[in-house]
């Protein structure tokens, strides 16, 4: 679970000028990432490559966060917001991820970038667009379209939330179980199907066929296949949490049992050669008889050639030369075929 961290002071958003949450969020091998999140205007501040280092737990906690800030107003972003750090202005800075493109708000200074919440879950790769189909299936069966971002309610018909500006969209919560074990620790799951194996209009939980622009929930097996509401996707995987907690626990428990052991083994066992001359020769200790004996520094390995190497080369030289050849033959044809016409065109 997502605490407030303590180690230093909380910064304001440059928005709505009030301080932000920090959330201290488990990283990968066993550290810890510091995000800041302003729940009236559902930002999220990174200062550098935190959302790079979030783990599985620590998506799932934000995502929470996240979803426990959507029942506060949304404050609209101000076009003149600054820094979290200096206040300075910000410029949009758009990339394009294996998901799509996504953007954020970056400072002009470096200090950081602001991400809504809809513009994180698509870096993601999170969010799926809303078909017409979907919005009936909503309207149908919850009664009302919420916008992914603040939560606030969407016209069936409008292409922005008219409180954010964001473009509703539904949570493919498959996908979203995946992001939180991409390793497949707890699998066997529905959702950790084999990805070749699963196919386009096809549930991520049963692999039967769906009608197209249906992407809400499946038919033949019921699942829940995208959510509109925030709150609802994180209840939906909350349970995955103790699971995936004691997993990241037990990794990184034995990553830095591997790396202490290494540097056990490493310091127990120098390297000791004689050394009688005078000189300095490196750092050096002396033996209870007063002989003076040098630690050695264990040597690199050499880097041992491949004995295929020449014969590759070889072969590319051969190579080279073949096209070669064959370039000036067509060069040579090109200039018969321009002295053809030219003595064509003098008769």
């Amino acid at each position: 679970m997502a605490v407030a961290a303590a180690s230093e002071p909380t910064i304001a958003c440059g928005n709505c000028h009030e301080p932000m949450r920090r959330l201290m969020l488990p990283g990968h091998y066993g550290r810890s990432v510091e995000i800041d999140l302003c729940s009236h205007c559902h930002l999220v501040w990174f200062d550098q490559t935190e959302t790079a280092r979030l783990s599985g737990p620590a998506l799932l906690d934000l995502i929470g966060a996240m979803a426990g800030s959507q029942s506060l107003p949304h404050r609209t972003l101000d076009p003149k917001a600054g820094c979290a750090r200096c206040g300075a202005a910000l410029k949009t800075v758009h990339n394009r991820s294996r998901w799509g493109q996504s953007l954020h708000l970056e400072c002009r200074a470096g200090h950081g970038a602001y991400q809504t919440f809809s513009q994180f879950l698509q870096e993601k790769g999170l969010l799926r667009p809303m078909s017409r189909i979907d919005r009936a299936r909503l309207i149908e069966t919850q009664g009302r379209i919420d916008c992914v971002n603040c939560g606030a309610s969407v016209g069936r018909d409008e292409e922005h939330c008219s409180y954010c500006g964001s473009v509703p969209s539904l949570l493919d919560v498959a996908r979203l179980s995946r992001a939180l074990d991409p390793e497949g620790a707890l699998a066997p799951q529905a959702v950790h199907r084999d990805a070749a194996s699963q196919q386009a209009l096809q549930c991520g939980a049963c692999g039967a066929a769906l009608p197209p622009g249906l992407s809400v929930d499946c038919a033949q097996c019921g699942a829940t296949l995208a959510i509109s509401r925030l709150a609802d996707a994180h209840e939906r995987v909350a349970t995955l949490g103790p699971a995936l907690r004691a997993h990241a626990a037990a990794g990184a428990g034995g990553d830095q049992a591997a790396a202490s052991g290494a540097r056990h083994r490493s310091a127990a066992s120098p390297r000791i050669r004689r050394h009688d001359g005078g000189g300095s020769g490196g750092p050096a200790r002396r033996t209870s008889s007063g002989r003076r004996v040098r630690l050695e520094r264990p040597l690199r390995p050499r880097h041992q050639p491949d004995p295929r190497g020449a014969d590759r080369a070889r072969d590319l030289v051969r190579l080279v030369l073949l096209g070669l050849k064959r370039l000036a033959v067509q060069v040579s044809a090109i200039n018969c075929s321009i002295s053809a016409c030219n003595c064509a065109k003098s008769g």
